[in-house]
């Protein structure tokens, strides 16, 4: 049998218990930005360590720490001050699966849900045959 839990002090209680979304007013608001939110959501709740998270994000270790800690402190303020947490904005693009051509001539690229490897296709940029097919995978 393990050790009986020791009580924890706790300077004071949460000025609300409950966490429920509404359409905030944004004076209530603590902004977490989509980045930070991700940087949240791999390291906690998927469990990845820093290095692999941050190259899930494509950024570097120690810039992925950094978010990490901006989204503590956000978190940590909204909860203590029974803010509201709104998630929005930052620089960021999605991740997402694509399937299409390249072209070698003039660098376009462009989305076909039917292309193939062995389909024959002319750039519709530039109108050159000088295409490969492209394929880009959620990693």
């Amino acid at each position: 049998m393990g050790r009986r839990t020791r009580r924890r002090w706790v300077f004071k209680p949460p000025k609300n218990l409950y966490f429920v979304g509404t359409q905030p007013q944004m004076e209530n608001c603590i902004i977490l930005t989509l980045a930070e939110f991700e940087a949240m959501r791999l390291k906690h709740y998927n469990n990845l360590n820093q290095e692999r998270a941050a190259d899930s994000m494509g950024i570097s270790q120690p810039t992925f720490s950094r978010i990490l800690d901006i989204s503590h402190q956000k978190i940590t303020q909204a909860l203590i001050e029974g803010k509201i947490i709104r998630v929005h904005g930052g620089n960021i693009d999605y991740k997402v699966s694509f399937i299409g051509y390249g072209c070698w001539n003039c660098d376009h690229t462009w989305e076909d849900v039917s292309a193939s490897r062995g389909k024959k296709v002319k750039c519709v940029k530039c109108n050159s045959e000088n295409v490969y097919y492209f394929e880009r995978e959620i990693i």
